[in-house]
């Protein structure tokens, strides 16, 4: 029977980051609506070149699907007897799962985001592989058999490092 020992969701909530987010969205939104408000509703073209309506509409439209995207951004991670389960929502729709079996080693470390992988998300890199965070500084380092590594940002590290330790323990007991 499958017992969730870990879990874990988070968001991109860091003053800063919502500050950017929010302030570049909405002065985009804001200057498309003035745009459209003078060409439609009082005639007057915006500029010497102004844009289509239609184009400033999209604009509109496209600004509030990003920050939609961006407010639900969820990095969402379990631990059972069966492996690692992980989603990074919207972008990934189904969880995925890394069974103990394709695991070689795995450990808690301190990385750089902006060193290691360029930032905060679901990113790349050629040294370290592929991450998932959201903030912090701190992650479960998965090694596995294939020669892949993944690595998931965690605000709990204590918890996520003992929950892998019995997850593990309990699935090698059972086979």
């Amino acid at each position: 029977m499958k017992k969730v020992l870990f879990k874990e969701a988070q968001q991109f909530r860091q003053w800063w980051n919502l500050l950017i987010v929010i302030t570049s969205v909405f002065s985009g939104i804001g200057f498309s609506a003035y745009a459209l408000y003078q060409q439609i509703i009082l005639g007057k073209q915006v500029g010497n070149s102004p844009a289509p309506n239609a184009v400033l509409i999209i604009t509109v439209l496209f600004l509030m699907v990003v920050l939609w995207v961006y407010l639900r951004i969820k990095l969402e991670v379990s631990i059972d007897n069966s492996g690692i389960h992980y989603r990074f929502f919207p972008l990934e729709l189904k969880v995925k799962t890394i069974s103990f079996a394709e695991i070689r080693k795995y450990e808690i470390r301190k990385y750089s985001p902006l060193g290691d992988y360029g930032g905060w998300g679901r990113k790349r890199s050629l040294r370290w592989g592929r991450a998932y965070n959201i903030s912090g500084n701190t992650g479960l380092q998965i090694y596995l058999n294939n020669g892949k590594k993944i690595l998931f940002g965690t605000q709990k590290p204590q918890a996520m490092i003992y929950a892998m330790n019995a997850a593990k323990e309990d699935a090698s007991n059972n086979n």
